[in-house]
């Protein structure tokens, strides 16, 4: 079994808003991933600031347990709350995750990590973190690296390839992240129906 974690703990600071709940059509961008997750986990875990903006939702709330730490505080957070070993973590401004890309990473069994890897360029906020992650991630955290990829030195990763992602998601659609306004406009009449 695998869970999902949401991370939802950023500032939103250049899209001037909460970027997660701006409209897409009759939804919001949260709407628009919590959906689709709900049919593919068991339980959908929210890492935030703001849980009062979550309670609305069937999802389990969980805060920063460590603070202005960014994504991988978030990570750690999460990983902390789950009551499964491995669990698929993504960003809460990714709304056009597609479910046969996220069953596919899902059903990787190798790595304790396993993160696509696009032309070079890694996607640490669309991958599988086991919870044995968690003592090299806390180490790198009493760092002050919140570099997410630094501490996959000491863990075993699963690298997956432009190749293999594009099989399940031609397109790459997962991986458009909405960080300005102007980035809803890549996105116009979207519905989530259309992914399942």
């Amino acid at each position: 079994m695998t869970n999902a974690i949401v991370l939802a703990g950023g500032k939103s600071s250049r899209f001037g808003s909460d970027k997660a709940f701006a409209k897409i059509g009759d939804s919001t961008i949260v709407e628009s991933l919590f959906f689709p997750l709900s049919l593919l986990f068991r339980k959908i875990i929210v890492v935030t600031n703001f849980p009062e903006k979550y309670q609305a939702f069937p999802v389990k709330i969980v805060t920063d347990k460590i603070r202005e730490h960014g994504p991988l505080g978030g990570i750690y957070s999460g990983l902390l709350a789950s009551d499964t070993e491995r669990n698929f973590v993504v960003a809460c401004d990714m709304p056009l995750i597609n479910p046969r890309l996220v069953r596919y990473l899902s059903g990787i069994k190798e790595g304790q990590v396993v993160v696509p890897s696009i032309a070079d360029k890694l996607e640490p906020l669309f991958a599988i973190y086991a919870k044995s992650c968690l003592p090299a991630i806390e180490r790198q955290l009493t760092t002050g690296n919140n570099k997410i990829q630094d501490f996959f030195a000491e863990v075993n990763v699963r690298y997956v390839s432009k190749e293999e992602i594009k099989k399940y998601d031609p397109n790459l659609t997962s991986f458009l992240n909405i960080n300005l306004q102007k980035d809803l406009k890549k996105i116009p009449n979207y519905s989530c129906a259309n992914c399942v």
